[in-house]
């Protein structure tokens, strides 16, 4: 009788060890996914302090009973129900903090690079006998004379023998290539697709037989780093008709959006500035151009351009591509646009964009943001349609499961499309704000105006004129008072 008793407490001996030694298991696996969701955490500092000592409190009851029940001589059922709670709060630790590295390595991926990229392309006249490189030998070559030369002519020369023509000013390449001055150019792409765009026939007369890229070192604007849950500031967008990666410096800025934003009265002002608005580059004298022109010189010249227009100090920018758009777009299934026209969309021919609702995936979407010749109203119209575009995404992730089951697709899809000076803790500031104050924000939109005309380009030179919008500066002064009266609400 007694050896039976003992052979029984023996088992049950054994069986409680082996709950505990699982149970141990477990609770340090929840410690050490604990340890690294913390880290993750407070690296990206994200969480206000009140929900900090919420969160952990609760941590610290759930774990301290988990521990109690597992460790203890409490019943095995009981213990079971432990085993499946922590394994579930593991689970989900790793989750969040797959969810908080992803969001930190995209937010570092948004910062400016040391060094970014310019993209070359060798073009002839669809009617020569040259179609690659090799077959330029001992021909002549233009290309512009400006930082870069040396990069170019380095390419060019890594590959064939040849007669270069440099020139000051690139609106001199197109009409030395149309006129047999020259048998090829090498030109930078966002000054090629400008050319395309504005020279009647280049497009079509010509061909690229050779591309390559040139890396060179970021301008680094001096920021001030503002307080941005406090202090006013502002913000310029610009879209820039690219595909691919936005580290290519360079392309014209079809989007032009100032972004004003005083934390202090929660007030956002959006000022929309049309593509083709007649302006003064920065830093040039003579011709106007057109404001998009100025991306194909960089950021900064885009800035200063809008600074020196709204007699504005901009501190903080974002550019964005066309990429950023369509793959947002499909990755969250698409989104429902009312036109209130019918039309096939200039830019791209092989869609269609019907009066009434559409539901669109990103390509449909980035044509119709694109579209202004459907239109009377022409650029007016375009910046409206972008707005829909923009408020229609953000429906979409706000208002739906999208947000928590497309985040990690969303943070993938974006990488490498969007580049800002923010600084990642400036950003992270601002979201933390928000989350701490839940503020209901008060967004305006207001846009400036002109009226449609054509004339020569500082960039293009007097070859031809091209199509213009003359601005109104009554709607101008307009938009500098309300600038500054959002900046200075209290």
């Amino acid at each position: 009788m007694t050896k039976g008793r003992y052979i029984k407490l023996n088992k049950h001996t054994k069986i409680d060890k082996v709950f505990n030694a699982f149970g141990i298991i477990l609770l340090l696996i929840s410690f050490v996914s604990l340890g690294i969701f913390s880290y993750a955490l407070f690296k990206i500092n994200v969480a206000p302090v009140k929900y900090l000592i919420a969160g952990y409190t609760i941590i610290f009851v759930i774990f301290s009973m988990l521990i109690w029940i597992i460790l203890g001589r409490t019943h095995k059922l009981m213990k079971v129900m432990a085993f499946i709670i922590t394994i579930t709060i593991s689970a989900f630790l790793g989750y969040s903090t797959t969810h908080l590295n992803n969001t930190y390595a995209f937010l570092n991926n948004t910062q400016v690079k040391e060094y970014n990229t310019l993209n070359y392309s060798v073009v002839v006249l669809k009617t020569s006998p040259y179609k690659n490189i090799e077959n330029l030998n001992s021909k002549t070559i233009s290309f512009l004379e400006d930082d870069y030369k040396d990069e170019v002519r380095e390419e060019i020369y890594n590959n064939i023998s040849y007669t270069e023509l440099l020139v000051d000013d690139f609106g001199y390449l197109p009409d030395y290539l149309l006129k047999g001055t020259v048998d090829a150019i090498c030109i930078e792409d966002s000054y090629l697709n400008l050319i395309e765009e504005e020279v009647t026939d280049f497009k079509e007369s010509t061909e690229k037989i050779y591309t390559f890229e040139v890396s060179i070192k970021s301008h680094q604007e001096e920021t001030e780093n503002i307080d941005v849950k406090d202090k006013p500031f502002i913000l310029y967008i610009s879209g820039i008709d690219q595909y691919g990666n936005v580290n290519n410096v360079r392309g014209r800025s079809d989007v032009n959006q100032i972004v004003i934003v005083n934390p202090k009265t929660n007030h956002i002002l959006l000022v929309n500035t049309p593509r083709d608005y007649y302006v003064q580059l920065s830093g040039t004298t003579g011709l106007k151009d057109k404001l998009t022109h100025a991306g194909i010189y960089g950021i900064e010249k885009s800035i200063n351009t809008l600074e020196e227009l709204y007699n504005i100090d901009i501190n903080h920018y974002m550019r964005v591509n066309f990429d950023t758009l369509i793959k947002v777009v499909d990755e969250i299934g698409g989104i429902d646009i009312y036109s209130d026209a019918a039309f096939i969309p200039y830019t791209n021919q092989s869609v269609y964009v019907n009066k009434g609702w559409n539901h669109m995936d990103g390509t449909l979407a980035l044509a119709y943001a694109r579209e202004r010749y459907a239109y009377t109203t022409g650029d007016h119209h375009r910046g409206a349609n972008q707005q829909q575009v923009i408020t229609a995404i953000i429906n979409k992730v706000t208002k739906s499961h999208v947000l928590v089951s497309k985040y990690n697709g969303i943070l993938n899809t974006l990488n490498g499309t969007f580049q800002t000076d923010m600084k990642v803790d400036m950003i992270t500031s601002f979201i933390k704000y928000q989350l701490d104050k839940m503020p209901s924000w008060q967004i305006e939109s207001i846009a400036v105006t002109g009226y449609n005309s054509s004339n020569y380009t500082n960039s293009i030179g007097y070859g031809e004129q091209v199509f213009v919008m003359e601005p109104d500066y009554n709607s101008v002064s307009k938009a500098r008072k309300r600038i500054e009266e959002v900046l200075n609400e209290r």
